[in-house]
């Protein structure tokens, strides 16, 4: 178990970023957050089996949405669970 805190900057706005984020986070069975920051970055902390944060970490390499112009993001990991019960979003 492993738990990844990401930080989508640049074109992330109006991208359906969270969308997609929340959609496959579920897919994978990973539980956190997904929100905009104060810096109007998207922040996103999930955790879950390694494998699954490994697999989403390839997702968000390839691009998250076709219509953002960049795909700029920092990762970092963690051996500690913050013990999540589900993946909220500040959207739907």
């Amino acid at each position: 178990m492993k738990r990844a805190h990401i930080i989508f900057f640049g074109d992330v706005t109006g991208t359906g970023y969270r969308f997609f984020i929340k959609q496959k986070a579920i897919e994978l069975g990973l539980k956190g957050y997904c929100k905009i920051n104060h810096h109007n970055q998207i922040e996103l902390e999930i955790e879950g089996k390694t494998n699954s944060i490994d697999e989403f970490l390839k997702f968000v390499e390839k691009g998250v949405s076709l219509q953002a112009a960049s795909n700029s993001f920092t990762v970092e990991i963690y051996d500690d669970l913050k013990g999540y019960n589900t993946m909220r979003s500040d959207i739907v």
